[in-house]
C-alpha cells in the first residue's frame, strides 16, 4: 500500500513536471507582452477570436517548418537544403495551380510530391557522395533553387488574391497542414520500425549498424519524412507570399532558419513530452511575442529582431545550465527547509 502510495506521487509529480514544461514558455511570454502592451495603454486579451486566430496563423508557419528543422537535427543532420525544397515545393505548386485554376488540395498535395522528391534527391545525392551533410547541404540547396528559378522563369507568382488557392495560409485551413506535419511526426517517431532504427542509430551508429540496421535506407527514409514536413510548409508558404524568384545562391537559409528557435525549443522539451508537441509550443511561444510586438506596432522592424534574439539567447542559456539550474533550486530549498526545521536557538 505505502508502495502504491510512493508510485502515484511520483507519477503524479512526474505528470506535473510536464504540464510545467508544456505551458510554462507561452504563459511567460504572455505574461510580459500583456505587462508591456499595458504599459503602453494596449489591451493584449489572449481569449479574444481575432488573437487567436492570429497567433495560429503565425504558429502554423513556424511550427511546420521547424518540425521539419527539427526532424533532422534530432538524428544529427544540419541540412541547409530546407528553406530552398519548401520555396521551390511553394513555386512548382503555386505555378501549376494560378495556370490551371486548381484549389488548394491540388496545391498542398502537388507541393508535398515536389517537397519530397527534391528532398530524396537530397538523400541520395548525401547518401552516396560521402560528403559531410554541411558541405553536401549548401551545394544541394543551391542546387535546388536553381531548379525553382528555371521552372518559373524569373516571372512572380502570386495566389494571394485567390480564395479558392490560397485557404491554407489562412485560419482555420491552416491547421491542416500543421496537425498533418504533427501527425506524420508522431507517428513516424512512436509506431514505425524506421522510427525507432533512427533513434537507435543516433544514440549508436556502430553498434545500430553492426546489428544489421541499413543506415542509408533509413537516412532516405528519414528525407522523405522531412520533405513531406517542408512540403506542407512550402503549401502555406504559396498561400502567404508572393513568391519572387532570385538568382542570389542559398537566399531560401534565411527562410529556413528565421524559424529555427520552436525546433530547439521542441528538443529541450523532448525530454518532459513529444518533441512535436515542443516545437509545437516552441512556436506558439513566438507568436504570442509576435502578436504582442504587432499590437505595440512593431511587426516586421529591428525591434522585433532585438526581442528573437534576445527570448534565443536566454532560452540558449536556460537549455544549456538546466540541471545546474535545477541542482541550485534544489539545494536552496533544501537549505530553506532546514533553517524551518531548526530550534529557534540554533537557528
Amino acid at each position: 500500500m505505502e508502495a502504491n502510495k510512493i508510485f502515484n506521487k511520483r507519477n503524479a509529480k512526474l505528470a506535473g513536471s510536464k504540464v510545467f514544461a508544456t505551458i510554462i514558455f507561452p504563459l511567460i511570454m504572455y505574461a510580459i507582452m500583456a505587462i508591456i502592451c499595458a504599459a503602453n495603454g494596449i489591451t493584449y486579451n489572449l481569449f479574444s477570436f481575432d488573437t487567436i486566430r492570429n497567433i495560429i496563423m503565425n504558429t502554423g508557419y513556424m511550427a511546420v517548418v521547424a518540425l521539419g528543422i527539427a526532424f533532422q537535427l534530432k538524428y544529427g543532420r544540419y541540412d541547409f537544403t530546407g528553406g530552398a525544397i519548401l520555396v521551390v515545393a511553394a513555386t512548382i505548386s503555386a505555378l501549376i495551380v494560378s495556370q490551371f485554376n486548381l484549389n488548394m488540395w491540388v496545391l498542398i498535395i502537388i507541393s508535398v510530391i515536389v517537397g519530397i522528391a527534391l528532398s530524396v534527391l537530397n538523400s541520395v545525392v548525401y547518401v552516396f557522395a560521402k560528403v559531410p551533410i554541411l558541405v553536401c547541404s549548401l551545394a544541394m540547396g543551391y542546387v535546388i533553387e536553381s531548379i525553382g528559378a528555371f521552372v518559373s522563369g524569373g516571372k512572380t507568382i502570386n495566389i494571394i488574391g485567390f480564395p479558392d488557392m490560397n485557404g491554407f495560409g489562412y485560419f482555420p485551413w491552416i491547421l491542416v497542414p500543421l496537425i498533418l506535419a504533427l501527425a506524420l511526426n508522431f507517428f513516424y517517431g512512436h509506431f514505425t520500425i524506421a522510427g525507432r532504427q533512427s533513434k537507435l542509430l543516433q544514440q549508436n551508429q556502430l553498434a545500430a549498424v553492426n546489428i544489421g540496421i541499413n543506415e542509408k535506407k533509413n537516412v532516405i527514409i528519414c528525407y522523405v519524412v522531412s520533405g513531406a514536413m517542408f512540403g506542407l510548409a512550402g503549401a502555406i508558404y504559396a498561400a502567404q507570399n508572393q513568391i519572387t524568384p532570385t538568382s542570389q545562391p542559398l537566399t531560401t537559409v534565411t527562410t529556413l532558419f528565421a524559424n529555427i528557435v520552436p525546433s530547439l525549443v521542441g528538443l529541450f522539451l523532448s525530454r518532459f513530452i513529444d518533441d512535436g508537441l515542443g516545437t509545437f509550443i516552441g512556436a506558439l511561444t513566438i507568436a504570442i511575442l509576435y502578436y504582442g510586438l504587432s499590437l505595440l506596432g512593431h511587426p516586421n522592424d529591428g525591434i522585433r529582431v532585438i526581442c528573437f534574439a534576445t527570448f534565443l539567447l536566454i532560452f540558449v542559456f536556460f537549455s544549456g545550465f538546466y540541471d545546474q539550474i535545477c541542482h541550485l533550486f534544489k539545494y536552496l530549498l533544501y537549505k530553506l527547509k532546514r533553517k524551518r526545521n531548526l530550534p529557534a536557538t540554533e537557528a
